[in-house]
């Protein structure tokens, strides 16, 4: 090959490179990839670094029921009640059918006792749980069902309805006996709860 063939071929193939790549548009970052990447954060434990990713998808799609749900679970992290709980409740708003809606409505359970808004965080978790029953947190399997029905029966303590939440312990843990009789007997469900809420 003489040296003019072959600069004719470099330059063919650089036009053919250019052609093929250098003409391509610059693609965006749909929804799904922010929220998708503040999930990856999650899972890092980088829980204010997911937040503008999942702010971002509610920017770009603001029915995108999963931007959400990550936000209300980042600042649940963060132990910011009130801002996971404004998240959860927006994201409920969006009646997403889904694992995705489940799991907003668990967080709003949770967000809700957290805030001492027990009637609420009962039903939300009432409402998780008939969507389904043995729930189970798809980023994070140490927190399911169980978390949820001790949210409901502290719920339940919560506003004095100490039968119900009995009803919910011995659903947790089915060799708990109470009469609830008397104050004592409150007093060692009120014990209880609190058993069980640090070593569920």
């Amino acid at each position: 090959m003489n040296h003019t063939n072959h600069k004719v071929l470099l330059w063919s193939a650089s036009l053919l490179w250019a052609v093929t790549f250098g003409c391509r548009e610059r693609v965006e970052p749909e929804t799904p990839d922010y929220v998708k990447h503040g999930w990856e954060l999650m899972a890092e434990q980088d829980y204010s670094g997911a937040i503008p990713h999942f702010e971002e998808g509610t920017v770009l799609d603001i029915e995108y029921a999963d931007a959400w749900n990550g936000l209300g679970w980042a600042y649940a992290k963060l132990d910011s009640a009130e801002a996971s709980a404004e998240n959860f409740v927006t994201g409920a708003g969006l009646g997403d059918s889904t694992v995705v809606g489940t799991e907003i409505l668990a967080g709003l359970a949770f967000s809700k006792l957290a805030l001492g808004e027990f009637v609420v965080a009962v039903d939300s978790g009432k409402a998780a749980l008939s969507r389904e029953k043995f729930w189970e947190f798809e980023h994070d399997a140490t927190l399911n069902y169980l978390h949820l029905r001790l949210t409901i029966a502290t719920g339940f303590f919560g506003v004095g309805e100490f039968d119900s939440s009995l009803v919910w312990v011995k659903l947790i843990d089915g060799t708990y006996n109470n009469t609830l009789t008397t104050l004592s007997e409150r007093y060692d469900l009120a014990v209880k709860l609190e058993d069980l809420r640090e070593n569920l």
